[in-house]
C-alpha cells in the first residue's frame, strides 16, 4: 500500500471519528436535533415521506398543504436520493441524525481529497477539520437540504481537478442535485465546468440524465410558481450580509445583519491562516481561484447592501437566490482553502512535528463550544401539536397572526407540523408555491366568503391565553356538489392518498362536483370508471356530473416524472453497459472458460506439472486477446 493511500485512509478514519463524536449524544440517546427548522420542517417532511414509501406508496402529491402541492417535484423530499433511503431502514430518530452524520463525513472526506490537490496530507486534513466544524457549515444542519448538497461540492471540485472519469464526475454532480438544494448544486456544477476542460459534454449529459427523475419534475413546476419572478424584492433580499459582517467571521459570538446563517464564526486560527493564504496569492496561482470565489460570495451575499446587486437579484426572471446569505458557506469554503494554503507556508517556515497536532487541538477547542447550540437534541415526538387530532382533519386551518407576536412553533402548527397527524393546512412551508394559489390565499384572509370557499374550517388567532382555535361553521366541505343556482351538497365520502382522491356523491340534479384541491397539470379524472374532462373552479378542480350516484376518482400522473424517469433509466443503463464494464465482464468470463478448458485438457493428458499449467493458461490468454 502506498504512503498516499495509507495517509488517505487514516485521514478518512479520523474524519469519521470526529463526526461520530459530534453526533454521539443524539445517536446514543435515540434523540433528534431540535435547533430551528429541524422540528417543524425537515422532521415532519422526512417522516411523512418515509411513511409513504415504507407502505409502498410513491408520494407524488401532498394533499395536506396549500390545498395540495406537488411533493415528489419538491427536491427537498429527496425521494430518489439514495442516502435518504436510510429512513426506510432505521428508526426515525437514528435515521435522521445518521443522515446528517453521513453527509458531514462526506463533506470532510471530499474536502480532504480536494485540498490534497494543492497541499500536503497534513494541510488537507487540517482544512477538512475546519470545514466540518466551522459555523457556516454546521449552521446548515437545520436546513439539511443545503448541507446535503453542499457536502458534495468538494468531491465535485476534486473530480474537476483530477480529471476523474465522466461517469464518476457526472454521478457526483447528479447526486448533488438529488440531495435537494438546486442553488448549491448549480453552483458546484458551474465551478466544475469552469475548471474542467475535458469530456464536459459527456459529464453534463450524464449528470442531467442521472438526476432527470428529480430534476425534470422540479423544472416543470417552476413556471407557475412564485419563483418565476413573483417573489417580492424584500423577500428575495432578506438576510443579506454586509461586508463588515464578513470580518465578524473571525470574532466569537459576533452578530450579523442576517439570520439565515446563525453562526458565521470560522475560528481564530483558520482566519489567521486564511489571511496568510490571501497574501500568498501574489505569488501562488493556486490561491487566486479561491480568492475569486470568496470575492463573488461577498458580492452576492451583500444583496440589499449593494443596490446594483440587490436590483439584479430582485429582477431576475427566475429567483435563483432567495436570502443572499445563502452563499456564505461557499465563501467559507474559499476561506478554508486559503487557510490550507496559508498553513503550507507556515509549515515550511516552522517544520515542527508537533505543530499540526497543536493547530488541530486549538481549532477543535475554539470551534466546538461555539457550535454547541446547533447540536441540541431531544426525544423525537411524532405528535407535537397540542390540539385534538380532529382539528384540521375535516377542514383546513389558517393562522391570523399579529406582527411581532410571540411565536410557539407547535402551537401555531408552523412549517410542516400538520403532516405528523395529517391535518389540512391552507398554507405551506414549501420553497415553491403556486402564484395563482398564493393570490387566492391572500385574498381569502381578507374576505369571509373567500375563506369559506377555500374550505378553511379552523382559524388560529391570538388572545390573552396565547392561541385560540376558532371553528368556522360557514366553511364549505372539501368536496361538494353544486348546481347552477348555487345549492351545495356535501360529498357522501372523501378519501385522499398521495397520488389519488376518491369522491362519492349522490347528486340530486345535474351540476359540478368541486374538490378544493389545487388545479395542476398531471391530474386525470374518472366518473364511474370512465374518463372525463375536468375544469377549473377558481384555483380548484371540478368535474361535471349528471343526476344520480357517482364514484369519482382523481389520479395524478405528471408527465414530467415519466420523462425524467426515462432519462434516469437510460443513464443507469449506459453506465452498466459501458464499454469498459462490458469488456471487463467479457474478459473475466472468457478467462474462466479458458481455465476450465485447460484443467480438463490437463486432466485428460495426465499433466501434473504446475509450471506447464501456467504456461498453457498464459497461451490461451494471449491467443484470446490477439
Amino acid at each position: 500500500m502506498s504512503a498516499t493511500s495509507m495517509s488517505r485512509r487514516i485521514a478518512f478514519g479520523f474524519i469519521t471519528l470526529l463526526a461520530l463524536a459530534m453526533f454521539a449524544r443524539p445517536l446514543l440517546r435515540g434523540e433528534v436535533l431540535t435547533f430551528r427548522d429541524h422540528s417543524d420542517y425537515f422532521q415532519p417532511l422526512r417522516y411523512f415521506t418515509a411513511e409513504e414509501v415504507r407502505h409502498f406508496r410513491l408520494p407524488l402529491w401532498n394533499p395536506y398543504n396549500a390545498s395540495g402541492e406537488p411533493w415528489l417535484a419538491n427536491p427537498q423530499t429527496g425521494i430518489f436520493y439514495p442516502p435518504a433511503w436510510i429512513f426506510l431502514l432505521l428508526p426515525f430518530a437514528t435515521a435522521y441524525v445518521g443522515f446528517l452524520f453521513l453527509h458531514l463525513v462526506l463533506l470532510g472526506c471530499g474536502a480532504f481529497l480536494l485540498f490534497s490537490r494543492f497541499a500536503s496530507a497534513r494541510g488537507a486534513f487540517i482544512g477538512s477539520v475546519i470545514l466540518m466544524l466551522c459555523g457556516p457549515t454546521l449552521s446548515m444542519l437545520d436546513i439539511s437540504n443545503n448541507l446535503t448538497t453542499f457536502a458534495w461540492i468538494p468531491l465535485v471540485l476534486w473530480c474537476a481537478m483530477s480529471n476523474a472519469s465522466p461517469t464518476l464526475s457526472g454521478t457526483a454532480i447528479a447526486m448533488s442535485f438529488l440531495a435537494g438544494e438546486p442553488f448549491f448544486a448549480a453552483a458546484g456544477a458551474l465551478m466544475f465546468f469552469i475548471i474542467r476542460r475535458k469530456n464536459v459534454v459527456d459529464v453534463a449529459v450524464t449528470a442531467f440524465f442521472l438526476a432527470g427523475v428529480e430534476l425534470i419534475p422540479f423544472l416543470a413546476i417552476i413556471a407557475g410558481t412564485d419563483r418565476a419572478g413573483s417573489v417580492p424584492s424584500e423577500e428575495v433580499l432578506r438576510d443579506s450580509m454586509s461586508l463588515p459582517d464578513w470580518f465578524r467571521m473571525a470574532i466569537p459570538n459576533a452578530t450579523t445583519h442576517q439570520q439565515f446563517i446563525p453562526i458565521v464564526y470560522i475560528g481564530i486560527v483558520p482566519a489567521l491562516l486564511a489571511v496568510i493564504g490571501m497574501i500568498s496569492c501574489i505569488r501562488n496561482r493556486v490561491a487566486r481561484p479561491w480568492l475569486l470565489l470568496l470575492a463573488v460570495s461577498i458580492i452576492l451575499a451583500a444583496g440589499s447592501f449593494l443596490p446594483l446587486i440587490g436590483a439584479l437579484l430582485a429582477k431576475l426572471p427566475l429567483t435563483i437566490i432567495r436570502y443572499p446569505a445563502r452563499v456564505v458557506p461557499l465563501g467559507a469554503l474559499a476561506l478554508v482553502a486559503l487557510a490550507v494554503i496559508g498553513w503550507e507556508r507556515v509549515a515550511r517556515v516552522m517544520p515542527f512535528a508537533w505543530l499540526p497536532l497543536a493547530a488541530i487541538a486549538l481549532i477543535v477547542a475554539d470551534l466546538v463550544p461555539r457550535i454547541a447550540p446547533l447540536m441540541q437534541s431531544a426525544p423525537f415526538d411524532a405528535h407535537p401539536v397540542p390540539y385534538d387530532r380532529n382539528i384540521g382533519r375535516d377542514g383546513k386551518i389558517v393562522r391570523i397572526m399579529q406582527p411581532h407576536q410571540g411565536f410557539d412553533r407547535r402551537v401555531w402548527i408552523s412549517g410542516y407540523l400538520n403532516l405528523f397527524d395529517r391535518r389540512f393546512d391552507a398554507w405551506t412551508a414549501a420553497p415553491l408555491v403556486s402564484e395563482a394559489y398564493t393570490k387566492a390565499y391572500e385574498s381569502a384572509l381578507g374576505r369571509r366568503d373567500l375563506l369559506d370557499a377555500m374550505s378553511i374550517a379552523y382559524i388560529l388567532s391570538p388572545d390573552r391565553r396565547g392561541v385560540v382555535v376558532h371553528r368556522n361553521g360557514g366553511a364549505l366541505p372539501m368536496a361538494y356538489w353544486r348546481d347552477g343556482s348555487g345549492h351545495i351538497l356535501r360529498a357522501t365520502s372523501l378519501a385522499f392518498t398521495t397520488s389519488a382522491v376518491h369522491v362519492v356523491i349522490d347528486a340530486p340534479a345535474d351540476g359540478i362536483v368541486v374538490l378544493t384541491q389545487q388545479a395542476a397539470a398531471g391530474w386525470d379524472v374518472e366518473i364511474d370508471g370512465k374518463n372525463a374532462a375536468w375544469q377549473r373552479d377558481g384555483v380548484f378542480r371540478a368535474v361535471r356530473v349528471s343526476r344520480g350516484h357517482h364514484a369519482i376518482t382523481w389520479r395524478y400522473h405528471p408527465r414530467a416524472l415519466m420523462i425524467g424517469s426515462a432519462l434516469t433509466i437510460i443513464a443507469v443503463a449506459r453506465m452498466l453497459l459501458s464499454r469498459k464494464f462490458v469488456k471487463r465482464k467479457w474478459h473475466e468470463k472468457n478467462f474462466e472458460v479458458d481455465a476450465k478448458f485447460h484443467l480438463m485438457s490437463s486432466s485428460a493428458a495426465g499433466v501434473e506439472s504446475r509450471p506447464s499449467q501456467l504456461r498453457t493458461k498464459r497461451t490461451f490468454h494471449g491467443e484470446q486477446h490477439r
